[in-house]
Formats: C-alpha cells, structure tokens, sequence
C-alpha cells in the first residue's frame, strides 16, 4: 500500500506519546489518541502562533457542516471542523486535539489556507490485532491501559484506513502485557482489519474510496446523550456485610438476594407498578422492543413487574424476560409486556446476582438433591451476608452468607459444601492462550455501526465502568448457566514468558525495550507449579514482597562488585534507559533501578530491581547504565503470598499484623537455616500498575509460609478498610477518643453487621467454658466492659496488670481474670466480621494539643453521628479526616480552640531569639473558664442514636468507670486528679459528676460582622433520613500550577480563581439548569442552614447556579456561588436540592489570598485594591497553591498562592503596598552594678530610676520578691531558649488581683501628656490587642506611634499602639512582678553554645509543667532592664540542668585567636582572592591551609545552597559535581591511610584535616574549629556543615586535596548589614523553602572573612526561578530604631544609678 501525506508509510516505525485512550466495550477495540513525534514539535508551534490572528470573524449565517474555521477557546485559537451548528450553538472537531467542543458562532473565524496543512498534531489509532473476550473490560485491564497517557512508546504502523485517517498502530509492549492477562487475544492481520471497517460502518474491500461518515461525524454521533432508559444498580462494596432476603435459587452460582433495607420500598414500587399497569392494560398494543431493553412484564403470578427482555419480541409468541426485583425469569405471552414508564426507573435495582464464595461442583454440575437443600436453607429467607468478591465480568458477587438467627449464626457455605460432600477447590483452571477468538465476537457486530469507535473519553482518565449496561445482559451471562471462573481477576499462567513490564523514564522514551536486559530464565520458570529455591529480599506486605533466586546469588554479588568500581568515577550524563544506577542513600551502593515516581524537586523514587527495595534517592546520584551491567536479568521479582481461601483475588486477601510478623519470622528462621527456603508458584496476575505479581507459597521441607500465617491469623482479627476511598465521605459514630489526633469510630453502614456481631458474642459467652485455653499475648477474646455486657477484645498486656482492648471500640482498659474468655475456634460472625473500629486522626490540628481540648473533643464526640470526609489515609489503617457535624467543620473548631486558649493564656508569642521560633506560653492566666470557650464551639451533643445505644458499649454510657482506664480520654467518665496548675485554675476543672453530659449551644458566625449567628445542630436537615451532604473541596495540589482567571476579586486577602479550561464547567450548568427546572420542595427548604449546598436562581440572568448557603434571614438566603465566587441574596422559592451528579463535581473555582502576607504582621494600602483588581481582571493567569486553611468565615479552604500575570511575580508587585507590623529592638546598655545574692537573703525591693530630659516618668516597678537557695512552686510563661525564659509563680491569687486593678485603671480617660514621659524601661498599663485586657507592662523602646514592651507579668512582648497606654496607680507599682527572668545555672554564654536540638527539647522539659526552682544568682540582663536569674530546675524528679548538659558545647580552652598578618586583598572586577588564613599557636602547629574557592566578583555561578543556616550564613556548593566526586575518591584514598598519632597534636582552629562522617562512615576534607576534650569540632569545607569528630578519626590532608579550592562557599545575602537590623521569625523558614534542592544563580559583591571560623564569607545576589532572593526577603528585615546612641543610653543609665544612690 501506498503511503499517504501527511500520514507514516504502514510498516514504519514511529515514536508515539499517548494523549488519550478509550476502551470501545461495544466491540472490544483500544482506540488511543497518539502524538507522533517525528521533529516536527517546531512546526506546530509556529502554527500555532500564527493562526493567533484570524483572518477575520464568522459572520452570523456564516459556516455550514465540513467547512475548515479557528475556533477561541480561552483567548486561544485552534484550528477545527464544523460537525454541525444548531441556531447559536456549533458543534466543532478540535484538529489537533482529537476531541469535540461546543462554542458559539461568535467564537469562529476564518483561517487562512495554509493553516490547515499540516496534519493533526493528535491522531486517532486503534490498537492493531487486539480484541476483548468480554463486554465489560476487567478492573486490571482498566487501570493498567489509563495509565497509559502521557507515557512514551515505539508503535509499528499496520494500516491508515482513510477517509477517516484511522491509523492501525501496534505497540508490541502494551500488546503484550495485555495478552498475558488473559482479557485480550490476537487476531490475524487480516481479521482484524475486517472487524475494524465493519464497526466504521464501511464497506470491506473499499476503504479507499470516500465514505459518507467522517472521523468528526462519528464523534458527534458518539456525543449525544444516551438514552437513560435502562436500570441503574449501584454497585456494593466489597468485604462488607449486608442483610439480604434471597427472592431466587437456581444453583449455587445462580442466586438472587435483595438488600433487605430496601424491602418496604421495593414492596410500594410493586404495588404502584401493578395498579399502573392494571388500569391501562386496555390501551394500545405494546411498542416492539428489543432484548435488553426495560420493560413491565404480567407474571405468571397475574402481577406486574419491573422485567428485562432477554431476547428480541419478533412476533405474538411468549418472551423470555427477567423480573429484575425477584431475579425470576419467565416466560410470558407478549401482550403482557409493555413499555415501563420512566417514573419506575427512577429507583434502582437493589436485586443482585450472587454465588456462594467457595461453592464449586466436582465437574458433574449440581444434581435436584443439592439444589432443592439449597433452596431449604436459603429461598425466601433473611441471611447475613459478606461481599466477598465482584466479578465484573459477569456481574456477579461472591458472597459467604450466615443464617439471620439470633440462636445460631453458622455460615451457610460450610453446612452446605458438607452436606453435598464438596470440597474447598484451591486452584482455578488455566486459560489457553491459544484459543481461537470465539465467532460470537465477530457475528454480534454484524452491520451495525459501531459509532464509538471514536467515542471521546476524558483524556487524563478513562470512566470506570462501575455498573452494568442492562443493553448486554445477555451477552453477559445472565443465565441459568454456571458463570465461568473468575478469569478476568485472575490470569492462572500455563507457560508464559516473563513479561515485558512497561517502561517509562521520567516521562520520557526509553531508547529500548526491556528486551536489551538479557533474560537467561527458562520459558517454564514461571509455571503454575514450578518451584526454586530463594532469597526474600524485601517485605513490603503478604501481598507484595520480593525474592531472588539463589542460584543467582554469586552472579549477583559479582555484578555488585562491578557497579561500585565503574560508578565510583563516572560523570553524570542525561538519562535515555528506563533502568539506571542509583546510589543508595542508606549504605551509598550502586544498584541498578527503575523510577516509580518523579517529584518536582531533584528527589525521585525509584525502586532497585535486583532487591525490589523503594529509596527516595537525589537525581544527582542517578546516572545511565552501561550496557555491560544489563547482560543480568532483573533479580528480584514481585510476589504475593498464596491464600486458597481467596485464590480468586490474593491481593485483596486483608493479612493482619500479627500474620505479616509471622512471615518474616519464617522467612528470617529460613534463611538462617541450612535448608532455606523453596517458591512454588500458585499463579500468576498483574498488580494495580499492570506489573507482572507471582501469587507463590513458601515453604521449607517442614512447613510453609502460608500455614504459619494462617495460624497466625486464627489467633487474631481480620481488619478491613471497608473500601473507603480518598475523598469519599461517611456516616460514623464516634466511640472513643486518645486526642483529637487519634480516635476511633464505626461506620454507619456497618450498624446492622455490628449488632449481629453483639448477638452472636452474648451466644458464644453462654457456650465458653472460661478455662480450656490459656491467654497470651495478643490472644483474641471475649471481655467484658464496665457495663456489665460483653464484647470482642484483644489482649495488649499481661504483666502487671492485664489489659485488653475492645477492638469494635478502640479503647484499652485493666480488666479482671474474670471478666476475660477466650475465643471459641468454631467460625461465627464475631470471628470472621473485620473488626468495626476505624481509627481517625483530624486534619491541620498540631500534634501536640492541650489536653482540655481533647477532653473537650472527647465529651462532645463520642456517642455522636457525625460526617468524616477522607483527606489522606495514613500508617496502619489510619484515616485522617475533616469532620463534620452537619455543616460544622469541627477541625477548624479545635483549631479555634487551640487559638482561643492560647491568646487567653498569654498575650502574644514573644520574637525570635537566636535563630529558634518562639513558643507560645502555656500557662498566663485564663480569665474566662474552658466552659466558656466550649461555648461558642461547633460540637453539639445531641440524643443517641438507637441502632448504638442498643449495643450497649459505647463512651459516655459509663461515666463512673474505674479508674483501671489506661486512656486519658476514655469511653468512661474519668475524674482528672487535681494538679497544682488545676488547683490554681478551680474553674478549668472538667469533672464529669452525672452519666449525662452538658449540651453545648453550638453557634457559627459566618459572613460579615453583622450578620446573625446561626444555631447548628448535629443534623444539617431536621427530617429524618435526609442525607448529610457537602461539596468536594477543590482540585488542587500544593506546588502545582494551574492556569486560571480570577471569577471575583475583592483583594489580595480574598479573590476567587476560574480554570481556563471550562469544559466540565459547561457540563456543570448544563445540569444545573435541567436541576434547576424541577418543582420546588417544601421539606427540602427546611434543611436549609448555613452551608448548605442548592442549587440558585441568579437574578442577574436568570440561569440556575450551584451554591452554598452562608446565612439566612427570614425568606432569603445569602450564597456563595461556588463556581465562580461572587454573592448575593437569593429569594428562598428561587432554591432547588443538588442532585448527586452536581455533588460529585469539584467546585470550579476556589479561594484563594496572596501568599506572603500574613495579615496578622502587617496591613494593606487603601490603593491596593484598585491595582490589585486591574492586574488581574480579564488576564490568564499562572497561579502556584503553597498552602491551604479554612476560610475563618465561610466553609471553604482557602489557598495562599503565587501569581504570574504577563511574566510578572503578582506577588513581588503587591510588596510595595503592604505595611508591616515594626517589631524593631534597640540594643541597650545597663550600667548597673551586678547585685549579689547572698545565702538566705531576699533581693531588695530596689527601685530602679530611668531618668531622661524634661519631664520623664522616674517610677519603676519592684524587683521579684526571690530569695536565694530557696525552692519555689513556678511554671515557666514564656520559653526562648535556655539562657532566656520566664517564670511565673504557681500561686495565683497575687497574679488575679493584678489583673482585677489593671482593668479598672485600664479603664480611666486617656492623658495624651502621659505617653510623651515614657521613655525606655518606664512602667505603664498597656493593651494587649488580641484580647482586649490590659497588662502591666515595662516600654523597651519606641517605634513611631507605638511602644515595644514586655508584660512583666508574663514574659512576653509585642508593640501598642501610642494610645494604648496608660499610667500605673500606685497599688500596681507596690506590687512585685509575678514573672521573673532567667537563665539556666551552670552554662555560661561566653564559654560555650547550645546545639540546635537543645530549644526544642528544653521547651518540651518545661512547657506546661509545675517546676521546683532554685535561684543561685543575679545579674541585670544585658538589653532589658530587669534582673535575670540564674536558675537550677527540677521538673517531674528531673534535673533539667543535668539533663541540659548533653546539648551544651563548651569552647575548647586551647582555643587559639586567629589572626590575619596579611592584608586583606580586595576582589577585583573577574579576580579571584588569594587571601591566606593563618592558624597559629604554641609549639608545632600545622601551618597548611586551604585555597579560597574560585570565586570571581560580579561573575554569575551555577550553585546548589548545600548548608543553610539563615539569610547571613549559609553554604554554597557549585553545580559541577565532576571536581566534587574527584575530591570524594581521593579523601576516601587517603582516609585509609593509619592513624599517625602525633598529627592531632599539631592541629588547632584553622588546620585543615581529613574526618570521618560518622553518619555515612565517609571521608571528607574539613578544617577544625575548635578542639572539645577528645573531639575536634570541624567544618566540611566542600559542604558547610559542621560537627564533632573523634580525635582518631582524623587524618593528614595530602598535597592533592590541598592543591584543590574547596567545593564550597560561605555567604550572605547582600543587603543586609547585621548591626543595622535583623530578621523576624518567618524570614528563617522561608529562606530555606526558597533555596533547597533548587538550582540558584549567584552573583559575588563583597568578600570578608567571617568572625568565628577562619575562612571567607561572600556577600552574593541570588536568583532561584526567576525570583530575586534577596528582594523578596526584604519583606522579612527588621532596621534598628537608631534614635537613641549607645553613648546616650550609657548616660542615661548612669544618672540613674546616681539618683538610686541620692
């Protein structure tokens, strides 16, 4: 065949990414959407650019079906085809994308001629020679083809079939892997081609001529919408359990069951269908139908039913039809069918085709006997059943089914497999690969036009086929037949190859196949049966471990050898191969890899495919392999442990933990063992990626894995996770809590299965005999609660007291001997039914949380329904979650209680100090009670749900447990032990007196400030049954960017984004305005409440939007619409219910403010508002989400974003306007004398006098009443760091009267005179802005219009505006701070320094614990005036001085001062300094230094920030790694050179020298700081960072490695002069963010040598991703108030102190 243009010749070659894929289930092709890239990428961008400017605008009647046109789409031209226009509506075939559009005749325009020239940049292919067995594609099949997209391939093109330039593309690898699974077969080319023109609707032997149906036609046919005619069954879950009334028994493979919660309703449908029917049986005759169409059919019972025709109606004759609420088929004459109206398909079918989980016949079919005792034991009776198991294919559910009884609950499947002498099958049969395509594939096609051949499917994913097409019952197998084995879940092998897994390389083609790894293994290898001896390498799970072959083992090690000497000299080059070498970050080897994800940071996950170990691993140590090392098949390959309980689907099997722990016992014992350990291969499937999972047993000659797993998991419960998805939400009820970050709950549609387990465990106590079974550790049991009633338990601890936890619950309690049994072994629900608690964690709460907030959760949470929407799941099971109650969000609650305890606590964190971020007080006095701030919460208790409180157990029903509970927020009523710090807070104390617990009044505050606080009860709906239900949050991801238009601004703080892509936002107001016409529902109004989602009526244009209410008042609403951001007030008769399909959609606009400016820091300028709007009205927009919160007053997240407008930072360009909150400090000098403590001696009530010019405030505030070596009761209010925190005295009472007399003074008028006589150190009364309160407070300096204080009787300080202040009364100065500074005793600052974990830890000893303190003495503090203490603590019996001293850095009293004899040379314009540092001391000392790098002034370089301190230190190391890696092979030379001991001697600060890296056991070159007893504290000069090394382990450094500059630089930012200023607490964190692992551009201005350690520092201008560094951390930069000198501070102090003395 001739080649076309435009088009690849047929036999060629070409590179293809896949765009899109469709599975086509009518007749069973692949159909992918390709770009073939062939260089031509240019081209098409040039095109692109010049169509931009049409020709010019249709005019109205202008265009008609086939004509060429641009059509705009987002301000974006593209070209495209008319399929057809419909008044202002036109049908248009995007060329280049391969996917319809509609738009509007305004959005056309001519192009010109030569536009069209080029081919499409997207073509449409089918996937040559492929066709499906089945009508349904299987889920693995699914998933594997869509993950398809955006992958990379070589595809040999078989035919263009024209006109509709289909091209046949054979893609060998996909081919391949699909084969495997047994859902596809190979046709002939030939055949192939045959089927494809038929379902084209083309006449075979004429594909060349033209044909009346083009591409574009067929993807409109395939747009329009189907008819919705046909039943809707919702699929279950399985690995739950339902209670079901069996309506039918054919066989055991054939049985109807009808979800009995639906009974009454299915009963009123019937009822209504037959009186339906019954009236208009008279009229007319019935229309024809067609098999599988949805009819009302006259039983042989004379009632009418909701039926199925199971084949066509060709004449008078009876028809066979399928009464889908019973699951009975019959045959009936066909005047008793009629065509169903469409109100009765509006419920759906809750009737489900089900096979007993097990149940398989000897190969003779199933005789009378067994089918009638079948019947007996099941046929229209209630049973409890569990999900096992969802054939797709067949659609039909695997189910194992218990008897409903209350007397005896056996399972169903046993009494009937020994009844009929059956037996437990533990394999299924293979498939033959080999077998022909049946006929019926082909001759069901026939003539008819198969238009979805180019059906469009979303490009980025294919719809899940989750329900059945009723269309293809028959096809399949809805019959009285056997269904066939579950061949589609599982592909049981008869001779395969090893597959050829997919290959991608970071989003890129891989230049070969797998085929270029040689595979030496045998083509029977992988046989069902075959068996070898192994190695197990990795153990992820029981369903996902990895092994090796040991007869591989030498090969192996050998290849190990080899990748450590060739890698460890190589320069990096770009990737081209799907497998690489990687260095292991654990141990630093080369192993040979695979990507599994790649990250949008130098970090990337790969897996190293000789172990099937997973690494995060830096690109920079990822390099191509060489050819050499891929002659070794891949070693390591996946497998899953056989499990013939559920051979069907292995990897759905739940182990638990005590299994999994059992397994690596085995294996482990194994391995050490002579003997070790032998594969049998089970069976071979695919996992969820598609990848090649061998289903194998273990086994040693005496046992096997699996038996000791399973008896492992007989000791043990099953756990489930109910098939709860990422982003799904759910009913629960909440039985018990730990901390609002750990808390269990059941599930609401696990309530019937639970109580059935509750009956079933009263059954087994009555038949236990308590001591046949001695009880261990971890044993599974039956235990009884404080309530007297029994429940399933698990034993956690047996010594000293026995502990067990009730697993349906969460809780752990101390019980009794006698109230513990084991287990029965027999099988009951209570053992087989998943254990039914869940645990829950809440979303953006701390981890560490006040545990009277926990307590608060806890009281209002258990024993409540409530709605979790699922955010991310985490370690073992764990969900954590965003919880609702009704429209609550209670996470933003605690939030808010966390935020409202800590203001009342203390008026604000005090600044950063020293580089760590200050920690908010725990313990300033709160002036309202917990009460209180419970109040206002969102939680409200409300009467419990009757389902539960039938239980019996659950978490308030006991309120007067013992105090044997081991939780500190328990299902039981637990009476808190009074501590000190509750004695001195009596009205904190939550002491729960009554089995009842308080209501709390819930009240939610939304909109502006004055709109009406709306009460909220539990229920979003007050009528019974109406679903809780909210919309998705956004799609979004952190760090990703999206384009957008900004739907409504209001300010940089709030504004609303759009996607630019506005397709499914079409699809949305399409269905919004159907919704929108149905009648008005007066229950649904009464539902109504903030929150709420409806649908609304914008009067503006009068078309129906989706919304969420914000308040109501009266007859109207106030919403939010969701898609577009805007408000307004809607009349309440202009609101309609959302309807599911608009729930599921994700909003189309979210909220967003500008990131970077936290409105608690600063204010914006009145102009911004207006610039802000016109930078962003009408423009396309790049916008970047870096964090997420929830928007304080309406009920949706909220982003904080980066903006790019027109190549322009939004963000950088709104600086100008925000006005930051000044924090400046002035350092002080103070004169006075250091006073004395002597033994036993009170500090003197001293005043100290601040004395200034004119008329100055002279009144001070005592000193603290402190006396020396005396023990006092304190807590500590405000922590910094070890040399720098507050206490605070436990007594109370003194710090309440304080309080009382500074609101009352607080409350006189304002004397404007009073603030001009404040001058530092002066005492005032001073405002604390978060909570309205005031405060004795002490001026440190002033700031313009407002003061910079300290709260001396707290600790902390923050700046007050100048009115804010007012005079002290005498009784407030009489009275002594009830805070006092101090220091820890025993670590001088001049002598030493704190590592960086001592402020964390330090903080932790401390917070929010009584504290015994001695003082041991006192000095003034340096910047403050006030007395600083030196301090010993115990804490809880710890001394916290002695447990300091571990993080305390002592300065080595060697120490020699560096000096520099030299003068220093200046950097000239492209000069390099030649500065040499000299270290000199006493006797011989090492006089070798360092080069200084190779740095040139005002030279841009390429960088790495490789240490990063903070914005004035901080390392950089260059790019060029090749120099890097020379300098790591000669360190690693020479650092195995012994040890000379005499060298250590000769070294000080300045020397360099050779030291091992404890960490990774690696040498690199380094030069010493300072010398600590035996260790040299040293720093790595070709990194930056520092630490202490042994004395041993140093070495000389040889001439080579000094020849050589260092890899490394210290910098800082220019800019910023230290004495001039300094950074405030966020400027640290976002240093780094901007700087790591990210490539940066650094520009050299200054150079000197840094003060402390003997080596140049460079003042440099960085430049990361287009953004400045250095002018976006301006934002960030404290100026010093320079009003006052050093020198008049001195004086200051001095008049002072000679005042004090007069």
């Amino acid at each position: 065949m001739c080649s076309i243009p435009g088009f690849p010749s047929p036999g060629s070659e070409v590179p293809v990414l896949i765009t899109r894929v469709n599975l086509n289930l009518k007749c069973g092709l692949v159909e992918l959407w390709v770009n073939m890239d062939d260089g031509r990428k240019h081209i098409y961008e040039q095109m692109r650019e010049e169509i931009q400017i049409p020709q010019r605008k249709f005019n109205e009647s202008e265009g008609k079906a086939g004509d060429l046109c641009l059509v705009c789409i987002s301000d974006t031209w593209h070209r495209a085809r008319i399929v057809s226009i419909q008044s202002e509506t036109c049908n248009v075939f995007l060329i280049d994308q391969g996917r319809p559009h509609t738009t509007t005749s305004e959005a056309l325009a001519c192009g010109q001629s030569d536009s069209f020239l080029l081919p499409p940049e997207i073509e449409p292919c089918i996937l040559a020679n492929l066709v499906s067995l089945e009508n349904n594609w299987p889920e693995r099949a699914t998933k594997f083809l869509k993950s398809l997209p955006g992958k990379k391939f070589k595809g040999l093109v078989q035919d263009v079939l024209m006109p509709d330039k289909i091209i046949l593309l054979d893609i060998p690898i996909v081919s391949k892997h699909i084969c495997k699974g047994g859902v596809v077969k190979k046709m002939p080319v030939d055949e192939f081609k045959s089927l494809v023109l038929k379902c084209l609707h083309l006449p075979k032997g004429e594909d060349s001529e033209a044909c009346l149906i083009t591409q574009e036609q067929s993807m409109n046919v395939s747009c329009k919408l189907e008819k919705h005619d046909q039943y809707f069954y919702p699929e279950l879950f399985t690995d739950t359990f339902e209670s079901l009334y069996v309506t039918e028994v054919i066989n055991p493979q054939n049985i109807f069951c009808k979800l009995l919660i639906f009974s009454k309703a299915v009963k009123i449908l019937s009822e209504q269908i037959h009186q339906h029917y019954e009236e208009s049986s008279g009229l007319g005759e019935a229309q024809p139908l067609t098999c599988g169409d949805a009819c009302a059919a006259r039983g042989l019972n004379g009632r009418w039913h909701r039926s199925l025709l199971k084949q066509d109606m060709t004449s008078d004759d009876a028809v066979e039809v399928l009464h889908v609420d019973e699951g009975i088929t019959e045959l009936v004459p066909a005047g008793d069918i009629k065509p169903l109206h469409g109100k009765f398909l509006r419920m759906p079918v809750v009737t489900y085709r089900c096979s007993l989980e097990g149940v398989k016949d000897q190969g003779t079919g199933w005789t009378t006997d067994q089918t009638d005792h079948l019947k007996s034991l099941l046929l229209h009776r209630t049973v409890i059943a569990k999900f096992d198991h969802h054939n797709i294919s067949q659609d039909v559910y695997s189910i194992t089914v218990y008897k409903d009884d209350d007397d005896d609950s056996a399972c169903i499947n046993s009494c009937f497999i020994q009844k009929a002498g059956l037996f437990r099958p533990s394999t299924t049969d293979s498939n033959d690969e080999n077998e022909p395509i049946s006929s019926l594939i082909l001759s069901s096609l026939g003539d008819e036009q198969c238009v979805d051949v180019l059906n469009n499917v979303n490009a980025d994913g294919l719809q899940e086929e989750t329900l059945p097409d009723t269309k293809n019952l028959a096809v399949n197998g809805w019959t009285d037949e056997e269904p066939l084995s579950g061949a589609d879940d599982i592909y049981i092998e008869d001779g395969p190859e090893h597959p050829d897994p997919l290959v991608q390389s970071n989003g890129h083609l891989s230049s070969g196949f797998p085929s270029e790894m040689q595979n030496d293994r045998d083509d029977d290898e992988f046989t069902v049966g075959s068996s070898f001896n192994v190695n197990v390498s990795n153990i992820e799970s029981l369903q996902k471990f990895w092994c090796q072959k040991t007869e591989n083992v030498d090969s192996l090690r050998l290849l190990m050898q080899d990748l450590q000497e060739h890698y460890a000299s190589v320069h990096p080059q770009p990737l081209i191969e799907s497998i690489f070498v990687a260095r292991n970050p654990i141990n630093d080897m080369w192993h040979r890899a695979r990507f599994i994800e790649s990250h949008q940071s130098p970090v990337v996950d790969v897996r190293f495919i000789d172990y099937g170990q997973t690494q995060k691993v830096n690109l920079r140590d990822v390099y191509p392999i060489d050819p050499t090392f891929l002659r070794l098949n891949e070693q390591a390959f996946q497998c899953c442990l056989y499990n013939p309980n559920n051979h069907t689907n292995p990897t759905a099997v739940n182990w638990s933990d005590p299994a999994l722990t059992e397994f690596q016992k085995f294996v482990d014992s194994g391995a050490s063992s002579d003997l070790g350990l032998k594969c049998i291969v089970k069976a071979v499937t695919s996992d969820e990626e598609g990848l090649l999972l061998n289903v194998v047993d273990i086994e040693t000659p005496s046992d096997s894995a699996f038996k000791r797993c399973a008896q492992a998991e007989a000791q043990s419960y099953s756990y489930s996770t109910y098939n709860i998805e990422v982003g799904v939400q759910e009913k629960v009820w909440v039985t018990s809590s730990d901390s609002v970050n750990h808390f269990y709950c059941q599930l609401d549609r696990n309530s019937q299965i639970f109580k059935k387990v509750m009956d079933n465990v009263k059954q087994l106590v009555g038949q236990t005999q308590r001591t046949d079974h001695p009880l261990g550790l971890k044993s599974i049991c039956l235990a009884r609660y404080t309530d007297n009633q029994w429940y399933r338990g698990q034993v956690v601890e047996m010594s000293p007291k026995l502990m067990v936890q009730f697993v349906d619950y969460g809780q752990t309690l101390v019980v009794r001997e006698s109230d513990i049994c084991p287990f029965p072994s027999e099988a009951s629900i209570a053992r087989s039914a998943p254990v039914q608690a869940v645990p829950l964690g809440l979303l953006g709460v701390p981890e560490e949380v006040p545990q009277k907030v926990n307590q608060w959760f806890a009281d209002c949470a258990i024993e409540h329904s409530l709605t979790i929407s699922v955010v991310t799941k985490g370690a073992k099971g764990k969900l954590i979650v965003e919880l609702f109650d009704g429209s609550v969000n209670v996470n933003a609650e605690v939030r808010g209680l966390i935020s409202q305890m800590t203001q009342q606590k203390m008026p604000r964190p005090i600044q950063e100090t020293n580089h760590q971020l200050s920690k908010n007080s725990k313990h300033a006095t709160e002036d309202c009670s917990m009460q209180e701030l419970m109040n206002g919460s969102g939680l409200k208790k409300v009467e419990q749900n009757e389902v539960h409180s039938n239980n019996g157990m659950c978490a308030g029903d006991e309120l007067n447990m013992s105090s044997q509970s081991i939780s500190n927020v328990s299902a039981a009523e637990i009476k808190h032990e009074q501590t000190l710090y509750e004695r001195r807070n009596p009205d904190l104390d939550v002491i729960l007196e009554e089995k009842e617990t308080v209501l709390a009044e819930t009240f939610l505050q939304v909109g502006s400030s004055d709109s009406e606080a709306s009460q909220l009860s539990l229920h979003s709906c007050p009528e019974e049954g109406v679903k809780i239900c909210t919309y998705k949050r956004p799609n979004i991801s952190l760090n990703k960017t999206e384009e957008v238009y900004a739907s409504c601004i209001v300010g940089p703080d709030y504004f609303w984004c759009m996607y630019t892509n506005t397709e499914d936002l079409n699809i949305v107001s399409t269905l919004a305005l159907e919704a929108g016409q149905t009648q008005q529902d007066i229950i649904f109004l009464k539902t109504l409440d903030q929150g709420s989602p409806c649908l609304a009526l914008f009067s503006s244009d009068n078309q129906w939007y989706r919304a969420q209410v914000l308040r109501r008042t009266d007859d109207t609403l106030h919403v939010l619409f969701i898609d577009y951001g805007n408000e307004c007030d809607v009349d309440i008769k202009n609101v309609r219910p959302l309807p599911q399909s608009l729930l599921e959609k994700d909003p189309q606009s979210f909220l967003c403010s500008l990131n970077g400016f936290d409105e608690s820091k600063g204010s914006w300028d009145d102009n911004v508002y207006d610039d802000f709007y016109t930078l962003l009205v009408d423009k396309p927009l790049k916008v970047t989400a870096f964090h997420i919160g929830d928007h304080s007053e309406i009920a949706v997240p909220q982003y904080a974003v980066q903006i790019q407008c027109e190549n322009m930072i939004v963000n950088d360009e709104m600086l100008k306007y925000w006005k930051p909150v000044t924090t400046e400090h002035v350092m002080t000098e103070n004169s006075l004398t250091e006073d004395s403590l002597q033994d036993s001696q009170t500090v003197s009530n001293e005043t100290n006098l601040d004395v200034s010019k004119g008329n100055t405030n002279t009144c001070m505030c005592k000193s603290p009443t402190i006396s020396k070596n005396d023990k006092e009761q304190v807590y500590a209010s405000c922590i910094v760091e070890p040399h720098f925190f507050w206490c605070q005295y436990a007594n109370p009472e003194e710090l309440n009267e304080v309080s009382r007399l500074a609101q009352e003074a607080g409350q006189a008028p304002q004397d404007v005179m009073f603030a001009k006589t404040l001058d530092p150190d002066s005492p005032c009364l001073a405002l604390f802005s978060s909570d309205e309160q005031w405060y004795r407070a002490q001026v440190m300096h002033r700031v313009d219009d407002s003061f910079h204080v300290v709260f001396i009787d707290y600790g902390n300080e923050c700046d007050v505006d100048i009115n804010n202040v007012r005079p002290l009364p005498q009784s407030l100065l009489d009275m002594a701070p009830q805070a006092f500074l101090c220091s820890l005793n025993g670590f001088v600052k001049s002598k030493g320094s704190w590592s960086d974990e001592a402020y964390d830890d330090f903080y932790n000893l401390l917070v929010d614990k009584p504290l015994q303190l001695t003082v041991f003495n006192m000095e003034d503090h340096s910047e403050i005036a006030v007395p600083q203490y030196a301090v010993e603590i115990e804490c809880e019996g710890v001394d916290v001085n002695a447990a300091m001293k571990k993080y305390w850095k002592p300065v080595a009293k060697e120490r020699v001062l560096i000096g520099n004899p030299q003068t220093e040379t200046l950097l000239q314009d492209g000069q390099a300094s030649n500065m040499t540092h000299l270290s000199v001391s006493n006797g011989h000392m090492n006089t070798d230094m360092y080069k200084d790098p190779n740095i040139s002034k005002h030279k841009t370089e390429m960088v790495y920030a490789s240490c990063i301190a903070e914005p004035h230190f901080f390392w950089c190391q260059y790019t060029n790694t090749e120099e890097l890696n020379k300098l790591s092979r000669l360190a690693q030379e020479a650092g195995q050179a012994p040890q000379d001991v005499m060298f250590p001697k000769t070294i000080g600060p300045g020397s360099p020298c050779l030291a091992l890296f404890s960490s990774d056991e690696q040498w690199y070159r380094a030069q010493v700081i300072h010398r600590a007893g035996d260790a040299f504290h040293v720093v790595f000069i070709d990194y930056g960072n520092e630490c202490d090394v042994d004395i041993k382990d140093v070495r000389p450094v040889p001439q080579c490695l000094l020849d050589t500059a260092p890899q490394a630089f210290l910098c800082s930012l220019d800019g910023f002069v230290k004495a001039e200023g300094s950074w405030d607490e966020e400027a640290y964190d976002e240093f780094y963010n901007l700087l790591v692992d990210k490539q940066l551009e650094l520009t050299v201005f200054d150079m000197e040598d840094h003060s402390e350690i003997a080596v140049p520092q460079y003042t440099v201008e960085i430049e990361c991703e287009g953004v400045v560094v250095n002018a976006r951390m301006a934002k960030h930069w404290k100026g010093l108030d320079t009003s006052l000198t050093l020198v008049e501070v001195w004086d200051r102090w001095t008049r002072g102190m000679t005042n004090l003395e007069n």
